[in-house]
């Protein structure tokens, strides 16, 4: 966790309802590099092929009522996926405290579907 003193980058996207989630929740694969660790290829589905999509396109902040922090503890936890959390000062006048930003640290791809022959 790192303590910094901006604001977040413009592109961090809220979540507020789940109709801002990204809607396709079907399985996917994912190529996963820590490092200099050897990638792994992932199947994830349902939110948490959600949250990753999400990851991958921008950081994502981490309040949510969506309950995003229960899926990138898993994702971390489960598949080894390197997030970092950012804290960004509250707004003392309005008595909001420091909130966090997520950030997607482990470099991330997801692969093309493949195409099983009938």
């Amino acid at each position: 966790m790192t303590d910094i003193k901006t604001k977040p980058p413009s592109n961090t996207i809220r979540i507020m309802r789940v109709a801002d989630l990204p809607p396709d929740r079907n399985p996917a694969q994912y190529e996963i590099q820590n490092g200099d660790d050897k990638p792994k290829v992932v199947t994830l589905m349902k939110r948490q092929r959600q949250m990753m999509d999400l990851l991958i396109a921008a950081p994502v902040y981490c309040a949510s009522p969506v309950r995003l922090s229960d899926v990138v503890h898993i994702l971390k936890r489960e598949i080894g996926l390197e997030v970092e959390t950012k804290f960004y000062p509250g707004n003392p006048i309005t008595g909001a405290g420091a909130y966090g930003v997520y950030f997607l640290t482990s470099q991330v791809c997801r692969l093309p579907e493949q195409k099983v022959a009938a």
